[in-house]
């Protein structure tokens, strides 16, 4: 019976020590937002038949961190936040009427160069920059802001899809896509 009870103890004392190191420790996340959470905000309608090149210029690969909640770190990596806003970008355009062909001279470079997550008492908030260049030589840097109190991944589903919603709202970005 003694030996049943010392067992018994040592278990609890292993499990409780294991419990504590796993929630100082915490646990990483990597993300991609999902570039069909959500429809495009309203823009000015225009179309197009004209042909044009999507570029992902961002260059790192590196997994950058985000947003910290507790024990847990939120990690992205900005090339693959970018093909999301390219894909986007590429849905609304061709639902526009424009043709996109990899290797275009007419092409607009699309780059998301910073991303912040946090947590709040209610609700998950996500900021963004994208960063945009057309072929022409125009560059502007756009916000998206988008907040959830679901999940931060809706807040960055959220924030991606608002970014590219302003570069289709600047009406330069718009002259360009229609000459």
């Amino acid at each position: 019976m003694n030996i049943s009870i010392a067992l018994n103890s040592r278990f609890k004392h292993c499990a409780s020590v294991f419990a504590v190191l796993f929630f100082l420790g915490g646990c990483s996340h990597h993300y991609v937002p999902n570039s069909s959470t959500f429809t495009l905000d309203a823009i000015s309608e225009f179309s197009s038949t004209n042909t044009i090149s999507l570029v992902n210029a961002q260059t790192s690969t590196n997994d950058v961190l985000f947003a910290t909640n507790g024990g847990h770190k939120f990690y992205v990596n900005l090339q693959s936040w970018t093909d999301t806003a390219i894909e986007i970008t590429q849905r609304e355009l061709t639902q526009r009427g424009m043709n996109i062909v990899k290797g275009e001279p007419k092409s607009l470079k699309l780059s998301i160069n910073t991303v912040k997550g946090t947590f709040g008492f209610w609700v998950l908030h996500c900021e963004l920059k994208l960063k945009v260049e057309t072929s022409e030589g125009y560059v502007k840097t756009y916000s998206g802001d988008n907040r959830s109190p679901a999940t931060l991944y809706r807040a960055a589903d959220g924030a991606v899809m608002r970014a590219v919603t302003e570069m289709l709202r600047d009406n330069e970005i718009i002259e360009f896509l229609k000459k």
